[in-house]
């Protein structure tokens, strides 16, 4: 059971990292050199209350953070980044420490979805009650003479030993629709349920659609980084239930299947090499969604406004889905059949083929992946010259039909790689 705190210093000491509570201290002492109050503010000071540890670190100050920022990156010798508009700035210490400093702010909304006006709060205590919901709305004093003070003034404790997600204000979705998803997260992340008026208000939400008053951009940057953690499977199936997903397109509700396709995605691409997974896990989870709720491509990718690279690897992954590729399951194919199969298919495409696949299209993908896929003929354009063929546009087959040969014969010299490509030639240009 969660011990009810008036003050953080022990959990600090026992939950932060040795690196992260020494800069913690260093920049409340600059803040009180400065004549400002620092805070550490909202997920990390949830996350010290029930025992998850985090690098990333989110900091409030009560006067200018940008400017608390870049004194403080100067004397760490530290990349930052301000956005004046926001009265926000982001430290980067390394690849795997971000600190992101916020001037305390209150906030207010001209319409329902849109971005936030901004001015800076009197006090933390102003800063909180715009916060998103009770859990998020905690502080902790950073400055020597109040080190360690927790400040709840909206229940975030309670609500924590709990465990549920609560909004502060009934009309908190319409001000910030992205917190439809961002409640789902929370509430599976954390293993915590919706507070009851809180789901009404929710479901309201969606039934009129507010997801709607929002950019495809703001949506996607909420979407992809959750669905891409390994609770994503329980938040898509969660957001199914509550509605969300038919709102964006995406069907109803998960089948057992689908989900333990979605279970296997982080599996497969960590088999595939492939690093910091996330994105390629979300955008692959994304695909299967939508084919199994029969979704165009075209019309999810307008709906999150994916950018090109994003966009292309979602719509091949979902033809690949739609249209598997014979060669994976014929009873006899040769290394070129695979090759050209799946030649082109990025990893995400890769990654749907497998979870969905039978287990000899499995071992297919991975021989291509692992193998087949670095070939290169031993031959070039420069040797079918030499040969005296006939310059033109069939070279680039030509060369193919080489590949064929070193693919599907072990050993194949480069002249009979060579022999491949001018009889192809010859049989074009009679």
């Amino acid at each position: 059971m969660m011990r009810v705190a008036n003050n953080l210093s022990e959990q600090m000491e026992r939950g932060l990292d040795a690196e992260g509570l020494a800069l913690l201290r260093e920049a409340g002492k600059l803040a009180q050199d400065m004549n400002v109050e620092l805070y550490l503010v909202g997920g990390p000071v949830r996350d010290l209350l029930i025992g998850r540890s985090r690098l990333d670190l989110d900091l409030a100050v009560v006067g200018d953070g940008p400017a608390f920022a870049q004194t403080w990156a100067d004397m760490l010798d530290a990349s930052v980044t301000t956005h004046e508009s926001f009265l926000t700035a982001r430290i980067e210490l390394g690849e795997d420490r971000l600190i992101d400093v916020a001037t305390a702010r209150r906030e207010s909304y001209q319409y329902p979805g849109a971005l936030p006006t901004v001015q800076p709060a009197s006090s933390i205590e102003e800063d909180l009650t715009r916060r998103d919901f009770t859990i998020n709305a905690l502080a902790v004093a950073l400055n020597p003479d109040r080190w360690g003070k927790l400040y709840d003034i909206c229940g975030g404790q309670e609500d924590l030993e709990a465990g549920l997600v609560r909004v502060l204000h009934d009309a908190s979705f319409w001000d910030d629709p992205t917190r439809l998803i961002r409640a789902v997260g929370f509430e599976v992340r954390l293993g915590f349920t919706l507070e009851e008026h809180t789901q009404k208000l929710l479901e309201a939400a969606v039934d009129e659609s507010a997801l709607d008053l929002i950019s495809g951009q703001r949506r996607a940057e909420v979407l992809l980084p959750l669905i891409g953690e390994e609770c994503g499977p329980g938040v898509l199936a969660r957001m199914g239930g509550l509605g969300l997903l038919a709102t964006m397109h995406l069907g109803s509700s998960l089948s057992e299947r689908l989900r333990r396709e979605l279970d296997e995605v982080p599996v497969v691409l960590e088999a595939l090499g492939v690093s910091r997974a996330g994105r390629s896990a979300a955008l692959a989870r994304l695909a299967l969604v939508a084919h199994d709720a029969d979704t165009a491509a075209a019309t999810l990718i307008d709906y999150l406004q994916l950018p090109g690279e994003q966009g292309a690897s979602l719509a091949q992954a979902v033809a690949v889905l739609a249209s598997p590729p014979p060669q994976l399951t014929a009873v006899s194919v040769s290394p070129a059949d695979i090759y050209f199969a799946l030649e082109g298919c990025g990893v995400v495409a890769i990654a749907v083929l497998w979870v969905s696949g039978q287990e000899i299209a499995r071992q297919r993908i991975m021989q291509y992946w692992q193998r087949l896929r670095h070939t290169k003929p031993d031959i070039t354009g420069k040797d079918l010259l030499t040969a005296k063929a006939r310059p033109g546009p069939a070279f680039s087959q030509a060369l193919r039909e080489a590949l064929r040969v070193k693919l599907n014969v072990p050993g194949a010299s480069s002249k009979e790689q060579l022999q491949a490509a001018l009889e192809y030639l010859e049989s074009v240009q009679q």
